[in-house]
Formats: structure tokens, sequence, C-alpha cells
């Protein structure tokens, strides 16, 4: 778990290349998953944040029917 860990590279969808344990590049590709960079991988859970918020505080019916 901690000690020398064996770093690839990996092309997240923005183009940019980004370091990654080659572990969890072999799991993300097993389970289908995308590689990303730190800057996508943020968005996305800012994205996924958000919603949640709008879930919980009942307002996300509300943007489903814009």
């Amino acid at each position: 778990m901690f000690g020398p860990y064996s770093m690839n590279k990996g092309l997240c969808c923005c183009g940019e290349l980004t370091d990654i344990d080659s572990e969890v590049l072999r799991r993300k590709i097993e389970l289908g998953k995308k590689v990303e960079c730190r800057k996508c991988r943020n968005k996305r859970i800012a994205e996924e944040h958000e919603l949640l918020e709008l879930h919980y505080l009942g307002l996300d019916e509300e943007v489903e029917e814009w």
C-alpha cells in the first residue's frame, strides 16, 4: 500500500498526459472507466457535488423541467 509505485502515463480525454499508478490504471481499464487528469477529475467531482446538493434541496426536479 505504501512504498514505491510503478507509475505509468495515461491520456485524459482532454488530451493531457497524466501520471497514474499502474495498478490504478489496470483497474480503471478493467472497469471501463476513463483516465482523468487532475483538472478533469476535479471538474467532474464538482459537478457531481452540485447535482447532489440540488437533489437534497429538492431543486433537481425543477432543473429537469427546464
